[in-house]
């Protein structure tokens, strides 16, 4: 099971809102959504499809990052059980409690009183109180699944949590601007666990996104946009990341849209390689649609189309839809819905 770690921003919401569907059948990923605005409507949408398309989100309920800084503990956890309880049903979202130096005994307590019936989450940080302290304190709740963040769960730590699934969230090295100059792929995860061999073989990180929230990401300048694949050959399988470049020699004069156009050509090219795998998924669907019709994306856009394709690769490949074969000779733009080629 892969479980992304996601920070709540726009770009993320519509992107997990986008999948929901997908992701639900495929029955491969559970979200982590730790919020980081308190502007509630489009993440109440969003948790709404995951639920009704029966997607497992693990909800953080006592946020603590950017908007939620200055609050108090006791105002982050009222926030996130307002969000929680203003879901018509909430069957697939499980409350999630972050483990961190704020966290204050009436908080837990408040946290078994409203969710002590549901199975629920922890997010523990390095800064954690101690674990056998707050399991004392949640008493009989059923914790289903606590993710690690920033540290490795150790030996003791998981005999503190009893029976709960113990997932570490990986920070995984995204290419900076002296790896672009060198090369544009990237190893980033290898190998790519297979539950069919391994069996529960549960996995997280933060996605293509930056581990804070607050992180600068890799100039347009250099890359336009950058796509995880699974890299087939040679074996064994794993995830790279590839960015596709508006031209190293560019004019310094070309238009943001030429630069694009440029990185578009070559992710098309991207496609007939015979190593790599990039599902087709819908985000695919829309960076080819974008090429045939001369309708570029916004930086924003884009950014969410990358976030939609990772999810949905390793949604794809861990349910077996991908890789697919595909017939010999076949224009790589024919993979575009036949409505966006029309």
């Amino acid at each position: 099971m892969y479980f992304p770690y996601l920070h709540g921003k726009q770009k993320e919401v519509l992107a997990l809102r986008h999948l929901a569907p997908v992701l639900g059948v495929d029955g491969q990923v559970q979200p982590v959504m730790e919020p980081v605005r308190v502007m509630a409507t489009s993440m109440r949408h969003t948790l709404e499809a995951c639920e009704a398309h029966r997607l497992p989100v693990w909800l953080v309920v006592n946020p603590v990052q950017q908007d939620f800084d200055l609050l108090l503990p006791a105002e982050a956890f009222d926030w996130g059980r307002q969000l929680f309880t203003s879901l018509p049903t909430r069957q697939w979202i499980h409350p999630t409690l972050m483990l961190g130096p704020a966290l204050t005994p009436d908080v837990v307590r408040r946290f078994v009183q409203v969710f002590g019936a549901r199975p629920m989450g922890l997010v523990v940080g390095p800064d954690a109180p101690p674990l056998s302290e707050v399991m004392a304190m949640l008493g009989g709740a059923r914790v289903g699944q606590v993710f690690f963040k920033g540290v490795e769960p150790t030996a003791a730590a998981r005999a503190a949590l009893g029976d709960a699934a113990c997932v570490w969230v990986e920070e995984r090295r995204l290419p900076d601007s002296p790896d672009l100059r060198q090369d544009h792929r990237h190893p980033f995860q290898d190998p790519l666990p297979d539950p069919r061999r391994e069996g529960r073989a549960d996995f997280s990180d933060y996605t293509t996104l930056p581990s804070r929230p607050d992180m600068p990401e890799a100039s347009s300048r250099q890359a336009a946009f950058r796509l995880s694949y699974l890299r087939v050959a040679p074996a064994p399988a794993a995830i790279w990341l590839e960015s596709f470049m508006s031209g190293r020699l560019a004019p310094e004069d070309d238009s943001a849209d030429e630069r694009f156009r440029r990185a578009l050509r070559a992710f098309q090219s991207a496609l007939d390689r015979d190593d790599a795998c990039f599902g087709p998924t819908e985000a695919v669907r829309r960076y080819l649609a974008s090429l045939i019709d001369g309708i570029l994306p916004s930086r924003a856009l884009s950014k969410q189309w990358e976030l939609m394709h990772h999810l949905e690769l390793i949604s794809g490949v861990l349910a077996g839809r991908f890789p697919e074969a595909r017939p010999a000779g076949v224009p790589t733009s024919l993979l575009a819905p036949a409505a966006d080629r029309a």
